[in-house]
């Protein structure tokens, strides 16, 4: 357009200048605008290029992950590919265990400095994480970094969560940038994340089939190392195996099972008839039943003893074992089990049972011998008290006579001696008890302190005749009241201090007690008794023997102390019995030490508890008439004698037929009831009267057991038949008038 023509153009459009400057403006913008979408779309190309390019990248990472062989060298790949894909400045690969957290440190680290910061922190934080993020892939927030210790100066930060099928989490990948390098580094934003997470997921599917792979892998090694095992238990065991397959009628026989019967494997052909050929014509019919009720499906398993023929000839014990195959119809299509030579076992089977006959043989011949023993210490301990009964009331009479003091001298020797031998008996009956198992411990509620009294003031006696110093020592805090056998333990305390008192000649004997609580228990206590003395001591050696029976320090024909040596032993069985320990330390010439320690219950008062009946004096007078049943004249004798001192008129039966008629027909204060008499015993005798007394209304007259047996049994036996109360032989005068008091007041 020329000149003249714009100005006639002008002219028409009489455009003004605004108007011009204005359209240019609109012309610039649309300019500028079409630059912008240019920029865009070349950014867009440029991203696309770049995403491109990281899918490749991921791509060349999984084709070479997928051949790596260590799971160190995996979790190093993955670390590295973070870098090199994405372009950050670190990366971690970072396991997670099967309760859901994360191992103490990742197993893989590329591009943090050295030395690395400590990992516990960062796993604490990303754990916190764990449990709140529902994506898998996550830009952190500068809020949440600003949270994180500042050893980890994390400028930006990227996590993914690799997780198996069921989306449990099973590794942690983290890449970022720190402060110091953030100009160099472009950041993963969540325009730019798609790539990562699509490098997530393969990195959760490559560690899940490196898992299962694994999990592959090692099941394999199990069933390889179990078929091994097995193969090698079954040639250890020598059991061998057959395998019947019922639809062709094959058999296998394995070398082992053909070897039980001295075959080699090629010398027996796989048929059934092989092995039915053999079997024992005394086992055949059976065994093959059992076969016939498996297969019908009539026993669970097949199992079989039986006799099979040797090559040699002889027959071997072959166990067999095996069970049914079935198809889903319930058919049996195959018949396996194994075979095993009991030969031996069946030996060892006879010898045993010959080895219990005559175990059964030898305890019932102990047995025997441990009756007989008791029937005899029994027999002995009533024959030998009955005479002694005449002995010691005989003494005890004459003592009460006008006497010189010479003679009062010899009475009172002969009466210590015939004392001492009854001390003898009882330490044999005791122990006979306690090795034959018979004895029952009783449990009463008794006073410690009490018992202990009674001991230390009957065992002074002992003491100040050799003039030396007894000295009980008792806690202030001690139980008022226990329950436990009384008697038991008084025999053990009499025992040890009398033996301390016997082996001490100068200085004296100390009984010290403690008790303390049971620790976790308000209801035991722990009673500790140690026994010293100054005596003549005994060396560490003979402490190993000190607990036998029979067994004394001074064993020589010339010994200066005298006993039978069954005290400690009878006391070491009594307190074991109890559930209690006795020790003992000593040296020659200094002294012993006995302790024994016993765990008791701590109990109320009874409630029927009152204070003992004094034993009233010998000079105590009664009236009226007793009956005494004995057939022994000396006895007779003893007891007529004793009871006319205190103002009785006694009657004498010399059987239990002529006692029940006497009590019967007579008013009597009290009947003395011998145990053990011709015609009728004293136990019968009793029956007889009570059941004559129930029947026709009588007063039942006191009767008490007057007998040489001791034991627990058969003071029991005269309770039970009706006698009131026991009074042992030999006689004592004092223990007449205690049962007196007791009866007649």
């Amino acid at each position: 357009m020329n000149f003249a023509m714009l100005t006639r153009h002008n002219a028409d459009v009489a455009l003004t200048y605004d108007e011009l400057l204005k359209r240019y403006e609109a012309l610039q913008l649309r300019v500028t605008r079409f630059s912008a979408v240019e920029q865009r779309l070349v950014d867009a190309q440029y991203q696309l290029d770049e995403e491109l390019g990281r899918f490749a990248r991921i791509h060349a990472f999984t084709s070479k992950a997928i051949h790596v062989g260590s799971d160190q060298a995996f979790a190093d790949m993955v670390a590295e590919a973070l870098l090199d894909v994405f372009e950050q400045e670190f990366s971690l690969f970072w396991p997670v265990d099967n309760d859901g957290r994360l191992l103490p440190a990742p197993i893989a680290v590329q591009g943090m400095r050295a030395p690395p910061p400590e990992p516990a922190e960062l796993a604490t934080w990303v754990e916190t994480r764990l449990q709140h993020m529902k994506e898998k892939t996550k830009v952190v927030p500068r809020e949440l970094l600003a949270q994180l210790p500042q050893a980890f100066d994390f400028a930006h930060l990227v996590i993914g969560f690799c997780q198996d099928q069921k989306g449990k989490t099973i590794a942690v990948v983290l890449t970022g940038i720190t402060h110091d390098k953030s100009d160099f580094h472009t950041p993963l934003t969540l325009e730019r994340i798609q790539s990562f997470q699509v490098f997530v997921q393969k990195v959760s599917s490559l560690a899940m089939n490196r898992r299962n792979n694994a999990i592959i892998a090692q099941q394999m090694l199990h069933i390889q190392q179990s078929e091994e095992r097995l193969k090698l238990a079954i040639e250890g065991s020598n059991t061998g195996f057959w395998d019947w397959d019922l639809v062709t009628g094959q058999v296998v026989f394995s070398p082992l099972w053909k070897s039980m019967l001295g075959y080699a494997d090629d010398e027996i052909a796989n048929s059934s008839q092989e092995w039915e050929s053999r079997l024992h014509p005394e086992d055949l019919a059976r065994s093959l039943e059992r076969v016939q009720r498996h297969l019908r499906g009539e026993t669970p398993a097949f199992d079989n003893l039986a006799r099979i023929r040797h090559k040699d000839g002889h027959y071997v014990w072959i166990l067999a074992r095996g069970r049914a195959l079935r198809d889903a119809h319930g058919k049996v299509y195959r018949f396996v089990g194994t075979h095993f030579d009991m030969t031996q076992h069946k030996a060892l089977e006879h010898r045993l049972r010959e080895a219990e006959d005559l175990q059964r043989v030898a305890r019932e011949q102990a047995e025997a011998a441990s009756r007989a023993k008791s029937i005899f210490v029994a027999s002995m301990s009533h024959e030998i008290r009955t005479p002694m009964n005449g002995v010691l009331g005989m003494l005890q009479l004459l003592n009460d006579t006008p006497l010189s003091e010479s003679q009062m001298e010899l009475v009172s020797n002969a009466e210590k001696s015939a004392t001492a031998l009854l001390d003898v008996i009882g330490d044999i009956l005791d122990l006979s008890k306690v090795e034959a198992g018979k004895v029952d411990l009783e449990n009463q509620t008794f006073q410690p302190a009490a018992l202990f009294e009674e001991v230390s003031t009957l065992m002074k006696v002992r003491s100040e005749a050799k003039d030396i110093q007894l000295k009980l020592s008792l806690p202030p805090a001690m139980p008022a009241w226990v329950k436990g056998d009384a008697g038991r333990l008084r025999q053990i305390l009499i025992n040890l201090i009398g033996n301390a008192i016997k082996f001490t000649d100068h200085g004296g004997v100390t009984v010290e007690v403690e008790t303390t609580p049971m620790e976790g228990s308000t209801t035991m206590v722990k009673l500790e008794v140690v026994v010293r003395d100054t005596g003549i001591g005994f060396s560490e050696g003979f402490i190993e023997h000190l607990f036998e029976p029979f067994s004394q320090y001074d064993g020589s024909t010339k010994r200066r102390h005298d006993g039978t040596g069954l005290g400690l032993a009878i006391s070491r069985s009594l307190i074991e019995l109890m559930g209690g320990r006795i020790t003992a330390k000593s040296q020659p010439g200094e002294g012993s030490e006995f302790g024994i320690t016993l765990c008791l219950p701590v109990t109320e008062a009874p409630q029927n508890h009152a204070k003992e009946i004094p034993v009233a004096p010998a000079t105590l007078q009664f009236d009226g008439r007793v009956l005494v049943v004995e057939d022994n004249p000396t006895g007779q004798t003893v007891a007529r004698l004793m009871l006319q001192k205190f103002g009785f008129n006694v009657d004498l039966a010399a059987n239990g037929q002529e006692g029940v008629a006497m009590a019967l027909a007579g008013d009597y204060r009290f009947v003395l009831m011998d145990c053990q008499m011709p015609v009728m015993d004293g136990f019968e005798a009793t029956t007889a009267i009570r059941c004559t007394e129930s029947k026709s209304g009588q007063e039942p007259v006191p009767i008490l057991a007057l007998t040489a047996n001791v034991q627990p049994s058969d003071i029991e036996k005269c309770l039970q038949c009706g006698m009131d109360d026991f009074l042992p032989k030999p006689l004592r005068k004092d223990a007449l008038v205690a049962k007196m008091v007791k009866w007649l007041t």
